[in-house]
């Protein structure tokens, strides 16, 4: 089983690569929030234009996928140990990381970078940590949600245990079932968005994009007990693949349309094409991209090398430790005279391999494999 599923790893291994190369984008022009960020974000240039692209087809897709992946693994976890030690696994493993990304990486982050020479360190803690006016999930606000998703699954399964083993198995949905699926997400995350635009919700939980999330999550659950990632057809994956490719282009099309070009961009929510438009084009380049990372992941990368499964067992750490690093390289390359394209692209890079060589090391602290 377990070598069947090598891919599954390597494809949240680059995944957690993604994400890095998406938050250096952000710091170099693409539209978002980030802590530390190097350049003029009222200029619209083509370098702006073009990490935004990136960003906005990484964000349609990348922490959904996330979810999935999580989720498939949930329900053998769960038969395996049992509700009490299923819940007490998920609390050790995504509740200690988040207390200390939450109280000590995501503060630390922000005053080296935002308020070194400022303000000291206990003046920091003690006006924005400590006071709990400011929340500083950051990155982590993913283990926070996954968190709330293991908690609902598990009492999900104590208080329907008996009908888990006689459910009807489900076969992989047609390609018109998946239309239908993706039209309904969009136009819930539109609803949604007239509440909470894209950057709002409590907690830091964006709960614009959360019906995909947790579109994801379940799907990853049904995924595993019904076989799925071994049912997907050759001509429904091209079909989508193609889907998902071709509607790229279709969010920077209507932006500029409706007046993106001149700095009317509203996409963020409310009752307007922009936001309409934003809000159904995430689910088609989800499907399509979803569905061909699974299948050509399973294809081309069901293999577990030294490399490979070194990666695979640093990416968690990676994923929590990734924010300073950016933000210190960041910092690093201000004062080189570099155009920002060039900067996203060496900064990545650098990011990349410090990561995963610091989160090496880290594992070797004792006890800390357990966690992480």
């Amino acid at each position: 089983m377990k070598q069947r599923l090598d891919y599954l790893d390597n494809l949240r291994t680059a995944l957690t690569i993604l994400l890095i190369c998406f938050h250096t984008a952000i710091a170099y022009g693409a539209a978002g929030s980030w802590i530390l960020v190097d350049v003029d974000t009222n200029e619209i240039n083509i370098t702006s234009i073009v990490l935004t692209i990136f960003t906005a087809v990484c964000q349609a897709f990348f922490m959904g996928l996330f979810f999935f992946i999580s989720a498939y693994f949930i329900p053998a976890s769960f038969d395996r140990k049992g509700g009490k030690q299923f819940i007490r696994d998920r609390l050790i493993r995504l509740g200690i990381p988040l207390l200390v990304y939450y109280f000590f990486i995501g503060p630390m982050t922000v005053w080296f970078a935002q308020f070194h020479g400022k303000e000291t360190i206990v003046e920091f803690y003690r006006s924005y940590v400590w006071s709990f006016k400011y929340t500083f999930f950051g990155p982590a606000w993913f283990l926070e949600a996954s968190i709330y998703f293991a908690l609902l699954y598990a009492l999900y399964r104590i208080v329907f245990r008996k009908s888990i083993g006689n459910a009807i198995r489900i076969r992989f949905p047609s390609s018109r079932i998946i239309l239908f699926a993706t039209i309904a997400l969009g136009l819930v995350a539109f609803v949604i968005r007239l509440v909470y635009p894209t950057g709002k919700g409590p907690l830091e939980l964006q709960l614009g994009y959360f019906p995909s999330y947790i579109f994801l999550f379940v799907i990853g659950i049904i995924a595993y007990r019904n076989g799925w990632l071994d049912q997907i057809p050759e001509k429904l994956r091209r079909t989508w693949k193609w889907i998902g490719i071709g509607a790229i282009p279709v969010l920077p099309i209507a932006l500029i349309a409706t007046g993106g070009l001149e700095g009317d961009l509203k996409f963020e929510g409310g009752l307007n094409m922009q936001a309409l438009s934003y809000a159904m084009w995430e689910p088609f380049v989800c499907m399509g991209i979803v569905i061909t990372l699974l299948t050509w992941f399973k294809r081309q990368y069901n293999k577990a090398g030294k490399f490979l499964k070194w990666l695979s067992n640093n990416a968690y750490t990676v994923y929590l430790i990734h924010p300073p690093i950016i933000v210190g390289w960041t910092m690093a390359f201000q004062t080189v005279a570099l155009p920002p394209f060039v900067k996203w692209i060496l900064v990545s890079v650098l990011s990349i391999v410090a990561c995963f060589g610091m989160g090496s090391v880290i594992r070797f602290i004792p006890g800390i494999k357990r966690i992480l």
